[in-house]
């Protein structure tokens, strides 16, 4: 299976470095206030692809940020929870029962 998905991202690649190689001839990118860039085709679309992702990843990181706030919170909570029932149970059991808590076989 790692043997396919590396084949699709090789070919993948090399479809995309041929794209690329293809569209070099100079483009006009008309931007607010009458601005123009010019750029080679590729490079603007690149460009428009990282501020895609950059808007993705702005447009995610609080949730993100606030799911890793309550995974810690969540986490805490259980060790303390942990701790407590390791302490209180295992004290009340050996002295109710008179036999120490990691004793393996039948109870006399």
């Amino acid at each position: 299976m790692k043997l396919v998905a590396w084949i699709i991202r090789i070919v993948l690649f090399a479809l995309l470095f041929v794209l690329a190689l293809r569209n070099t001839a100079d483009a006009s990118l008309r931007l607010f206030f009458d601005a123009v860039w010019r750029a080679p085709l590729i490079l603007i679309l690149l460009a428009a692809f990282g501020l895609g992702i950059v808007a993705a990843l702005a447009a995610v990181a609080p949730a993100l940020m606030r799911q890793r706030i309550e995974m810690g919170r969540l986490q805490r909570a259980l060790g303390e929870a942990r701790s407590q029932s390791a302490e209180g149970p295992r004290d009340q059991q050996a002295a109710a029962s008179g036999v120490p808590y990691n004793v393996v076989g039948p109870k006399v």
